[in-house]
């Protein structure tokens, strides 16, 4: 048995140090002629180990890959877990950034941070894709001016255009995704619409078969700067504005947080953990801001010294006036019996009337919805979360930072 061990030995060690025949056979002849009985025990293990220093000896064998084995060296990576504080450090290998900046300078270029922002970051001019949640911002430009004028509600275009159109984000690449219906479809979900009473028809046009179309936002769908998507069972334009941007690693400007689809398996997150994470690193938030001191009275004003008046109400509009008034016609024949019918045929719209369409639903209040920015100045901005403020507190820590024993070093 022990001569056999020590052949597979010597043939394993052969394949992998190329060792010759000839060093085989004087090995295996030592191994032969070693006497075996439990006195020579000690003698035994000596001459082994004489052999094996000789065996490298004559061979100098500089890397065995067998008997020598390298300590490979791996990234880890030191966290504090959520629920054991003693559990420090973790086999995961970590994952490297294709973003070769830190997190706060993407953040100083997207909120235009002055204070971080430094003179060779600005030669860079590095582009970031921002996409926009095109439906939330409309709606929350709407509920602004809802809660500062009492007027009527709903969602406006006026808020995608001036986020688009943001002075600081000239140089990245802005895309707004937004339901199809809010560019181009009826009425109660139009930008702009709302009803037929509170129409703004500076804006929105009719087409025909009670189709609306917000021509503004038409012509930024033509120009590639907003993505229709379709709306099926509702939320699928927030599911396709984390895909893309989880595929683009682009950034994402809303006010929801997405907590409805954390269990939505068809995003490429593996939970709503991964979810939440991803929220937190590359969601941002806004807000409209209203030039202080404007009221009702100062409006009024200023509409006067502009010569603007409103175009509210579906009157205003040519093609549904010449529409409605052969609806009107053809009612009336019916009625009268001069087609032969009973007046029950009459042409009605796809949905019930709402209360934007009731005439007095303005009830006698400006729609300042409709007024352009000359006339109500509404500027958009970008807003931090606290997660990137607390960002932007560390690196300004860390920017200025020096070890205290080179200040005494220069100092004395």
């Amino acid at each position: 048995q022990r001569v056999y061990k020590q052949l597979n030995r010597d043939k394993n060690a052969c394949t992998n140090t190329k060792m010759s025949s000839s060093s085989i056979s004087s090995n295996f002849e030592r191994v032969l002629c070693s006497p075996s009985s439990p006195s020579s025990s000690s003698r035994s293990t000596q001459e082994k180990k004489s052999n094996y220093q000789s065996y490298h000896h004559n061979n100098n064998n500089n890397n065995l890959p067998v008997l020598q084995k390298r300590k490979t060296r791996t990234n880890t990576k030191l966290f504090a877990h959520p629920n054991n504080k003693n559990r420090m450090r973790s086999n995961k290998k970590v994952i490297s950034n294709t973003n070769k900046l830190p997190w706060a300078l993407d953040l100083a270029l997207i909120f235009n941070w002055t204070d971080i922002i430094d003179d060779d970051l600005r030669e860079k001019n590095k582009s970031l894709n921002i996409f926009l949640d095109g439906a939330n911002i409309a709606w929350h430009r709407g509920a602004l001016l809802r809660k500062k004028f009492k007027c009527r509600q709903f969602p406006l275009s006026a808020g995608v255009i001036e986020a688009l159109n943001y002075e600081h984000w000239l140089n990245h690449k802005i895309v707004a995704y937004i339901p199809k219906e809010y560019v181009i479809g009826e009425l109660p979900n139009l930008c702009d619409g709302g009803g037929l009473a509170t129409v703004n028809t500076e804006h929105v046009k009719y087409l025909r078969n009670g189709i609306w179309v917000n021509e503004k936002l038409q012509a930024l769908v033509d120009e590639g700067k907003i993505r229709l998507v379709e709306r099926k069972e509702g939320g699928d334009d927030d599911l396709t504005i984390i895909t893309e941007a989880k595929a683009k690693d682009a950034w994402i400007c809303s006010n929801d947080q997405f907590r409805d689809h954390k269990n939505d398996k068809s995003l490429p997150f593996s939970g709503g953990r991964s979810l939440r994470e991803f929220s937190r690193l590359r969601r941002f938030e806004c807000k409209f801001l209203i030039a202080p001191g404007l009221d009702e009275k100062m409006l009024h004003a200023m509409q006067s010294a502009k010569g603007w008046e409103p175009k509210v109400g579906w009157k205003f509009d040519a093609s549904y006036a010449e529409e409605s008034e052969k609806k009107r016609r053809n009612i009336v024949s019916s009625s009268n019996g001069d087609d032969g019918s009973d007046g029950s045929s009459s042409t009605r719209s796809t949905t019930s009337p709402g209360r934007n369409d009731n005439p007095g639903a303005l009830n006698g209040v400006l729609p300042f919805y409709a007024m352009p920015h000359e006339i109500l100045p509404c500027y958009f901005e970008p807003t931090p979360t606290t997660a990137m403020i607390e960002a932007k507190k560390l690196f300004e820590k860390k920017k200025d930072w020096s070890p205290p024993f080179v200040k005494n070093e220069w100092n004395n």
